[in-house]
């Protein structure tokens, strides 16, 4: 679309609504907005927009949406994948939006608008003694809106993960102009947060940002390698993660990035003989931290390093991380054109990746250098060249698809952090099948259907795959004979099982149950179930009860307890593959022999597939995240029978959207997980706990609180319970109680419980020792007979006002409360005799809206987790997703269009 198309009233309008200095649409005003970082492509927008807030925004896209223009959202133009490119279409400009709302030290969050600057951010953040851990290398330059985009990493996201892990909560305008809150996670429906990080701006343009922020660590240790052999470098890396040591940073810098960097401005003072240099930077509490580097220095010369240097002040650090920090620069000096690329493979296959990159150098006589985070097996062969060649030009995209050719066939994917963009679109069958493709459509089509919103960029070039249509949920229910019949003459009977107590759905019983021992065993029956028409409920491996669910009914439960035989384990890689039937302590045990674990501990356990399917956590996401934080790839069957992949087996991975996202959680209403990767952690050294007794919840959390934000006591868990909990799991009776867990090297942990119980002490706190406890929170739902059981997610400050509703909810003076103020999660559990000695769903229903409220005021919201049949059919067990249930439907009817996966559950109607 040519610049002059643009019409005069539409650029008129637009300066009506952001004024006249904000429209740009003069070719020497465009320039500038004509590439971003990555300069070997360019396209010339039609016009360039400002905006300064939510108001400007919406009013412009909504605009825009009605004239049918395209339109690409824009911050520091610091990306490297060509994603905010714009050929004839409008350029939205972010960084005005730069205002940061509020900060709220007490809770660790912050709320900011997209054209934040990162390092802007963390410079308020310190000044409450927090920081937003993602640090991409372009930190003192690209926005919080363009992290959000790209689920940008960084140097130290090998220890505290990408964007996506420090996202809460996004306010997004949609591409019709809608401005929609999504709901954050563990919120009623979609992970619809975790599915427009890494979007590119393809799905809506977020205005507002709220994010994470931890304690800054209150020690850093930085040590220096340099090794003439990269292949020795290589090994160092797998044997400090397999030592069980995890780093803040561990990077690594070639002899060609040395060469160019020593012969610039940005000296170091780095040998240029060495094949290779590695930055390993370690921090947390002080207490161990310098023994750890110590074991650290040891590591690096067993492994062949010819000098390790320690930073002995911040003056050393600097000068350490000059290089590295500033490689991209001095590379600018070796060509006019400097193409970054950017893949991932597992660490076990840096050594041999890194040779094959050497070799395609060669190959095509040019000059490729490798700066690079070693610890997330995330690469970026870098090629200088000349641009006004065309032979070279030619080379060059020659060897990056032979490039991108090997670190796919390594295990790995064509993109770890810039994103896909204009650059790699033609990659993406490399690593996804045309069915892999086709859902990743489904969710452009749900959000942009019009095709306006960044177009042209992450999906592959050609005409969207077209939806195959499916057979609509039958209107009469089969007879259990006739669906157990036709399961048997497709599979045999081996796939039935025998006793379905336990499979009940809601008053009726199932008396079909099949359990499928296959991946392609699982692929057949549901694409028998959805030609016939049936409603299939998807269960994990053992008994299963529709508590909490609303379903209209079930012809077929699909039971993936015969999943259960494939673990494999790559320690190395710190990665599992494993099926969706194998339960959760068969599998930490199977870790345990290397001393690694998948560190959740949800209620119940449950298998790995039902696991992540209802993203269920307990105590330990407050250190190790939920689910959606330690699940790298998964295989699941769509209702049609269709075997699709999300995601893969490498830790940095933003290769078109992310439906791992997606999938965690959806509770088997989009697909039936099959197989999935798991990001693992090594066995802690050292595991403590103490449990406080108080006179009220609020000084628990309190004291809790002022624990997380000193970096060198925060616990790995924390659980609050009333005395009424406490009496029921033997923790002594009268006094609400708070169970505190450590985890760690030794000396850390140590250091840290006997600081706490002294500070304990001082505010009048008993600290008890205890281990067991922790088992009992998994069964406590059961232990206590609960009829009805409500979650509460809040901010950590509110959950006092939250156990104070608890009182009226239950109208009991010793509500069964259960709190977890690290992650601002309440639960009030309701046992059968007080559920019905109070008469009448109605009442309770009113009960739950009151919560609701109240939860809303808060700025967070209630889900029903188990309910009786007669109240579940009075609610919504989910709460109102409110206008994101919009999408939660259209996502719904793209990947089960027939009602074939649990209809009316999670989405009302569908």
């Amino acid at each position: 679309m040519p610049t002059s198309s643009l019409a005069r009233k539409l650029e008129n309008e637009l300066a009506g609504i952001v004024g006249r200095d904000s429209v740009l649409t003069e070719p020497g005003e465009l320039l500038p907005f004509e590439s971003d970082a990555l300069t070997a492509y360019r396209a010339t927008p039609a016009a360039v927009v400002f905006v300064h807030d939510t108001d400007e925004l919406q009013r412009v896209i909504s605009l825009l949406y009605k004239n049918k223009f395209p339109f690409v959202a824009r911050g520091a133009g610091t990306g490297l994948s060509g994603g905010a490119l714009a050929d004839g279409a409008a350029v939205i400009e972010l960084s005005r939006m730069n205002r940061i709302i509020w900060i709220d030290e007490e809770n660790g969050r912050a709320r900011v608008q997209p054209g934040v600057v990162n390092t802007r951010l963390n410079e308020a953040a310190a000044k409450h003694g927090l920081m937003y851990a993602p640090d991409p290398s372009s930190q003192p330059a690209c926005t919080l809106g363009g992290n959000v985009a790209e689920n940008a990493g960084g140097p130290h996201c090998l220890k505290y993960g990408v964007t996506t892990n420090h996202i809460l909560g996004l306010t997004l305008v949609a591409p019709n102009g809608d401005v929609i809150d999504l709901p954050p996670d563990g919120a009623p429906g979609y992970d619809l947060v975790g599915l427009l990080v890494g979007s590119e701006g393809t799905l809506g343009v977020c205005s507002e940002i709220e994010v994470k922020l931890v304690p800054i660590p209150p020690a850093v240790e930085t040590l220096l390698a340099h090794f003439e052999d990269i292949d020795d470098a290589s090994r160092a890396v797998s044997a400090i993660i397999a030592a069980g040591i995890l780093p803040a940073a561990l990077e690594m810098i070639d002899q060609n990035t040395i060469k160019a960097v020593e012969a610039s401005v940005y000296a170091a003072g780095f040998p240029t003989d060495v094949a290779a240099s590695l930055i390993v930077e370690l921090d947390g509490p002080k207490a161990g931290l310098t023994e750890q580097a110590a074991d650290v220095e040891e590591m690096l010369k067993e492994n062949g390093a010819r000098e390790v240097a320690r930073a002995e002040d911040e003056k050393d650090r600097i000068r350490f991380w000059k290089a590295r920090k500033s490689a991209f620069g001095a590379l600018g000096r070796l060509g006019s054109e400097l193409l970054v690329q950017d893949a991932t493979v597992p660490r076990s296959k840096l050594s041999e990746t890194l040779a094959r990159v050497y070799e395609v150098a060669k190959k095509y006589d040019l000059t490729i250098t490798n700066v690079f985070h070693a610890g997330d097996g995330n690469l970026h062969p870098n090629i200088p060249f000349d641009g006004r060649d065309e032979d070279v030009r030619e080379r060059v995209h020659a060897a990056s698809r032979e490039i991108m050719e090997a670190c796919v066939e390594a295990g790995g994917t064509i993109t770890g952090e810039h994103g896909v963009g204009i650059d790699k679109r033609k990659y993406m069958p490399l690593v996804y099948t045309e069915d892999d493709l086709r859902t990743m459509h489904w969710v452009k089509e749900a959000f942009d259907p019009a095709g306006l919103c960044n177009p042209g960029k992450l999906l592959p070039e050609g005409k969207p795959v077209p939806l195959i249509a499916s057979p609509n949920l039958s209107d009469s229910t089969p007879a259990p004979e006739s669906v157990e019949e036709d399961v048997k003459k497709a599979l045999g009977a081996k796939c039935l099982v025998k006793d379905t107590a336990g499979f009940e759905v809601e008053d009726r019983p199932t008396r079909v149950v099949a359990a499928p021992g296959s991946v392609e065993e699982l692929s057949a029956l549901l694409e028998l179930a959805t030609s016939r028409g049936w409603a299939v409920v998807p269960a994990g491996g053992g008994a299963w009860t529709a508590a909490g669910e609303k379903l209209h009914r079930a012809d077929l439960v699909v039971s993936t307890r015969r999943l259960n035989a494939k673990i494999e384990h790559h320690p190395d890689d710190l990665l599992a593959t494993v099926q969706a039937g194998v339960t959760l302590p068969s599998l930490n045990n199977a870790l345990g022999e290397s001393g690694q674990w998948w560190p959740l501990d949800p209620p119940g356990g449950g298998t790995v597939g039902a696991i992540i399917s209802t993203a269920a956590a307990g105590p330990l996401a407050a250190a190790y995240g939920t689910p959606r934080d330690l699940v790298l790839g998964l295989t699941v069957v769509l209702a049609d029978g269709r075997i699709v992949k999300a995601g893969g087996r490498v830790v940095k991975n933003v290769a078109g959207y992310d439906m791992v996202k997606l999938f965690t959680g959806s509770w088997g209403t989009l697909g039936i997980i099959a197989e999935a990767h798991l990001r693992l952690h090594s066995l802690p050294q050292t595991d403590e706990t103490r449990v406080f007794v108080g006179g009220r919840p609020e000084q628990l959390a309190a004291f809790s609180a002022e624990l997380s934000r000193n970096g060198s006591l925060a616990p790995a868990a924390a659980e609050i319970v009333s005395p009424a909990v406490a009496d029921a799991l033997d923790m002594r009776t009268g006094h609400w109680r708070m169970a505190v867990r450590w985890l760690g090297n030794e000396r850390a942990v140590v250091d840290a419980v006997e600081t706490s119980e002294r500070a304990a002490v001082s505010i009048g706190l008993l600290a008890d020792k205890r281990k067991a406890v922790w088992n009992s929170f998994r069964t406590l739902e059961t232990q206590l007979g609960a009829t009805l059981t409500v979650r509460i997610d809040v901010p950590a400050r509110a959950i006092d006002e939250v156990v104070q509703r608890a009182t009226v909810f239950t109208g009991s003076d010793f509500p069964l409360v259960q709190a977890s103020p690290l992650s601002g999660r309440t639960w009030i559990f309701v046992p059968g005799a007080l559920y019905e000695s109070t008469r009448g769903e109605r009442q309770w229903a009113l009960r739950v809206e009151e919560l609701r409220r109240t939860a809303a005021e808060c700025g967070g919201g209630v889900r029903i987790e188990r309910a009786p049949l007669l109240l579940r059919r009075t609610i919504d067990p989910w709460g109102d997703a409110g206008a994101a249930q919009s999408f939660n439907a259209r996502l719904k009817r793209a990947f089960d269009p027939g009602r074939t996966l649990k209809p009316g559950f999670f989405v009302g109607g569908l």
